[in-house]
C-alpha cells in the first residue's frame, strides 16, 4: 500500500524536534570583557545549547547590564563604554543564564605627586612618582609613563628621574598615550655661607698673568657647583683682573683681589714685582 506525504504532519514533526531541544547552558564569547575608551564597543557572541553541545536555533536570547552607567549593552549583544567601572552583563533565555564581566578602564589623567619641583644645587636629583589614573579616580597600573625635558641643558631626564644642569626653569613633560602633563622644574643653587680663595700667587712679575681659583661652601662645607663671581682689585694701575678671574701685573706694587658670590666675599693680597 503506498503512503501519502503529509505537510502538516512533517511540520509536527520538526517542530517536535525542536521542543525537544533543552537549553542547557549559554556559551558566550569572550568570556570577559575589557574597554579602555568610552564609547568603544565589542560584539558579544552568544548561543544556546543543549547537553551536548548542540545549538538551539530558535532560543530568545536577552541581553542586560548590571550598571548602564558603565557599560550599556543592546538587543544583538553590542557592549559598549561609558565610563570607568565594572558592570556584568547576563545573557538569558528562559531560565537558563550566562554572564560575561566588563571591566572599563579610561585613562583620564596623570597625577604627579610633589609638582612643581625645585632642585636645590647641580647635579641634585629628584625621582619622581606618577600615575595614571582612570576618570573613577583609579590607577591605571598597566599605564606607561614617559618623560622630555623642554631643556636638558637645565634638567636632564633618565627614566623617572630629574638631574639639576644649570640655575632656571624649565618644563618637564609626562605622556602617556594621548595624555599629557607638564611638570615646571626650577633649578636652585643653595644658600652660599662663605667664598674662599684656593689658588693665588703670592707674587706676579709685571707682565705676568695667573688665574684666581675661588670657591663657594654651603653651611655644611661643601663646595658649591655653579656659582658666578665677580672679581675688583684695589689698584688697576698696579694689577688688573678680568670676568673669568684672570689678574695681570702691570707694574710693581701690591694690591687687594675680592671675589664675590652669593652675597658673600673673599679678599686676597697680591705682590707685584719688577721684572
Amino acid at each position: 500500500m503506498k503512503r501519502l506525504f503529509n505537510p502538516l504532519m512533517a511540520a509536527s514533526v520538526v517542530l517536535l524536534a525542536s521542543a525537544c531541544q533543552k537549553v542547557e547552558r549559554i556559551e558566550v564569547k569572550p568570556a570577559k570583557v575589557e574597554l579602555s575608551e568610552a564609547g568603544q564597543a565589542v560584539a558579544l557572541s552568544a548561543v544556546a545549547v543543549t547537553a551536548k553541545g548542540e545549538p538551539v536555533e530558535k532560543a530568545k536570547l536577552e541581553f542586560t547590564t548590571s550598571d548602564a552607567k558603565v557599560a550599556t549593552v543592546d538587543a544583538t549583544g553590542k557592549v559598549s563604554a561609558v565610563k570607568s567601572g565594572a558592570a556584568t552583563i547576563s545573557v538569558t533565555t528562559g531560565e537558563v543564564r550566562a554572564m560575561a564581566p566588563v571591566e572599563v578602564v579610561i585613562p583620564s589623567a596623570i597625577t604627579v605627586k610633589g609638582a612643581p619641583f625645585t632642585l636645590t644645587g647641580l647635579d641634585s636629583e629628584a625621582v619622581v612618582e606618577a600615575e595614571v589614573q582612570d576618570d573613577a579616580g583609579r590607577p591605571v597600573k598597566t599605564a606607561k609613563l614617559e618623560y622630555a625635558s623642554a631643556d636638558a641643558n637645565v634638567v636632564a631626564v633618565e627614566g623617572n628621574k630629574f638631574i639639576a644642569k644649570a640655575v632656571g626653569t624649565t618644563t618637564v613633560t609626562a605622556t602617556s598615550g594621548k595624555l599629557r602633563q607638564e611638570i615646571p622644574v626650577t633649578v636652585k643653587l643653595p644658600e652660599v655661607d662663605a667664598v674662599a680663595f684656593e689658588t693665588v700667587p703670592a707674587t706676579l712679575k709685571v707682565g705676568e698673568s695667573a688665574a684666581l681659583a675661588v670657591v663657594a661652601k654651603g653651611t655644611d662645607g661643601a663646595a658649591i657647583k655653579g656659582v658666578s663671581f665677580t672679581y675688583t682689585t684695589s689698584d688697576a694701575k698696579v694689577a688688573t683682573v678680568d670676568a673669568t678671574g684672570k689678574v695681570t701685573a702691570v707694574k710693581a706694587g701690591a694690591v687687594t683681589l675680592k671675589a664675590e658670590g652669593g652675597s658673600k666675599a673673599a679678599e686676597t693680597k697680591l705682590t707685584i714685582k719688577k721684572k
